[in-house]
């Protein structure tokens, strides 16, 4: 048995309340006036209590703290709640949420053992000054966030859990602690030691053997607290050490050879240092964002498992070296002094699937580097490894590149016949130019892209279950790219190689009779089939910040990219006013902050189904994005 209530309580009337003795489920998330929950006490055998969103709930029943079968309780985002029974002795409990529970002055004592509880969540809870020392018990505790509490110290009892998987403590990011600078003080600095009892703690986690995920970004932390010996880490996999004060990658850091995933963004650092990087040879994803580097060494051509780089908002880089092959997508958003992207000079048949370069609000790499010839070189070096390659970055001019060219935010063109057939062909390239119609603000946007292939009239045809018939569209990509606020006008440009257009297992596994009644039977009408290209900008309340002005579209062959002389636009890429717009950008780039990472949850979100246009699909896909950006417990 089990309630689920969406709606607007006032207040539940227990005269009425009837026996809730079978009651096991009950989700009351979103009731927005909900001030006070029912009396549980004949609600015994409930095992999952979801208050979510009850965002004037101010009173809990004491009886809650007595359920003995309870394995989830989810307050998450009750912002006046400010006190929870005395003390709770749920015995079955596995998962507590408390989560931006904002109000809430104090943790509850223990009673009894929760030696089930697996999942302890607080972040957001800026009164939280400590920890009942019962917790102790809670030894298979997997996942602890004390991130965003007012504990300065964490309790030396968590080094005790042996099979804690996740551990964060970010920095103290309530109300109160907003313009603090992360920076020690004078008189620390002048004594030569700091006391910062997070650093003290920082030797104890060599005891975690079976850690996975570890979050102290906002710590005060500096480069000598990161103990020389980390190897008991033997599991770690994910560090989020951003918002410190590093000068440089901790040499113990280097060590951790399971870790794929290491952010550093925003700790003032300068350079990568002379530790050997070699040794994160699982890392994946680093994040670099919001640093002083001028240049990126070459030190980053070690990690050969590279594939995600974020150096967003690094100010003063000037140039980006050429990176390894490997890496998918580099995000260089909001770095203003950004002159040069060096291009690939090797090239790579290792089939990587989607790659991109992220440059909003690069306006002088705009002035230095012409969009199409951009493009064109990375799809010389990538045409036979990457299904799909983006970019974006400032423009307010199609680059003449494209020959063919529309006004609005859509183009049909058709595709030659036979064109499968030309060894010669790779793919097709279009490109976008985006209108900001809205004042800059610190908010996310998205950029959608639509593409479809309208097949040639054919009497049936089927392959892995589809079916084709007459002009039916088969939709190549659907995707949505989440952006931070954009200045001016963008270039979008996106490069489909052939086999996402027409991929080799429609060939190869659909059997020749099929093969041929789809693709070859009717050549002799000669009626060829047609791509469809469609771009949509989003913002976050249903609203379009950005609109397609114009775009265009080229069929890609392998002379288009031995061209040695550059096309230039119809009067040049870069508007006149970018010089202006950088200078603007420089002194005003506090509101332009980095991308979300892939936790980050990852940025590109694609879908690939054989299906015609639906009319909100970009809609639905951005606020999906949006979701699972955001998305905590």
């Amino acid at each position: 048995m089990s309630i689920i209530m969406f709606s607007h309580l006032f207040l539940i009337y227990y005269g009425l309340q009837p026996p809730l003795f079978n009651l096991k489920i009950m989700n009351l998330s979103g009731s927005q006036n909900l001030i006070k929950t029912p009396d549980f006490t004949t609600a015994s055998n409930l095992e999952v209590l979801i208050l979510k969103g009850c965002t004037k709930l101010v009173d809990v029943h004491p009886a809650i703290g007595v359920l003995k079968s309870l394995k989830l309780l989810n307050l998450k985002d009750c912002k006046s709640l400010r006190t929870l029974p005395t003390k709770i002795g749920m015995e079955s409990l596995e998962t507590l949420i408390l989560s931006g529970c904002s109000s809430l002055v104090r943790f509850p004592e223990i009673d009894g053992k929760m030696e089930r509880l697996k999942t302890l969540n607080l972040s957001g809870c800026y009164r939280v000054e400590n920890l009942s020392e019962n917790l102790q018990q809670a030894k298979f505790l997997e996942e602890l966030d004390l991130s965003e509490t007012a504990i300065t110290e964490p309790p030396s009892f968590i080094f005790q859990f042996k099979y804690l998987k996740v551990l964060s403590f970010n920095g103290r990011k309530g109300p109160t602690y907003k313009l603090l600078p992360n920076l020690p003080s004078l008189f620390e600095l002048i004594q030569g030691r700091r006391t910062n009892p997070m650093a003290r703690m920082l030797p104890l986690l060599s005891g975690l053997s079976s850690l996975r995920m570890l979050k102290l970004r906002d710590c005060n932390l500096c480069e000598g607290d990161i103990p020389p010996d980390m190897s008991g880490l033997s599991s770690l996999g994910s560090l989020d050490l951003s918002g410190n004060n590093f000068i440089s990658i901790p040499a113990s850091l280097t060590r951790l050879s399971k870790l794929w995933s290491l952010e550093l963004s925003n700790c003032n650092m300068c350079t990568l240092g002379e530790a050997d990087i070699y040794g994160l040879s699982s890392l994946r994803h680093l994040y670099l964002g919001g640093n002083n580097f001028i240049t990126i060494p070459l030190a980053l051509t070690k990690l050969s498992r590279l594939e995600s780089l974020e150096l967003s908002n690094c100010m003063k880089l000037k140039s980006l070296p050429e990176l390894l092959t490997s890496i998918q997508i580099v995000w260089i958003n909001g770095c203003s002094s950004l002159e040069v992207v060096a291009s690939p000079s090797k090239v790579c048949n290792i089939l990587l699937g989607s790659a991109g370069i992220a440059a909003i609000n690069c306006f002088k790499l705009a002035e230095n580097m012409n969009a199409s010839t951009l493009l064109k070189k990375h799809i010389k070096a990538f045409a036979n490894s990457r299904e799909i390659f983006s970019i974006f970055m400032p423009g307010s001019e199609i680059p003449e590149w494209f020959s063919q060219q529309k006004s609005g935010s859509s183009i049909k063109i058709p595709l030659p016949i036979n064109i499968r057939k030309d060894s010669q062909w790779i793919g097709v390239a279009s490109c976008c130019i985006f209108v900001n119609n809205v004042a800059p603000r610190d908010d996310e946007y998205g950029i959608g892209c639509e593409a479809y292939i309208y097949c040639r009239n054919s009497e049936q045809a089927s392959c892995k279950g589809y079916i084709f018939r007459g002009r039916n569209p088969r939709r190549i990509i659907s995707s949505c790219w989440v952006l931070r606020p954009v200045m001016k006008d963008h270039l979008s440009l996106r490069y489909w190689s052939r086999d996402k257009l027409y991929p080799i297992s429609m060939e190869d596994k659909c059997g020749d009779c099929e093969t041929n009644n789809l693709w070859t039977r009717d050549c002799l009408d000669k009626k060829c089939d047609e791509l469809e290209v469609s771009f949509l900008g989003f913002g976050k309340n249903n609203n379009f910040p950005l609109q397609a002005k114009k775009c265009g579209v080229r069929i890609v062959y392998k002379k288009d990219l031995e061209e040695t002389k550059e096309l230039q636009c119809h009067s040049t890429q870069s508007s006149p006013n970018f010089k202006h717009i950088h200078q603007h950008f420089a002194h005003n780039h506090g509101w332009v902050s980095s991308t979300s990472h892939i936790k980050r949850k990852r940025n590109i979100y694609e879908e690939e189904e054989e299906e015609g246009p639906q009319p909100n699909r970009m809609q639905k896909l951005f606020k999906f994005i949006m979701g699972q950006s955001g998305k905590k417990h």
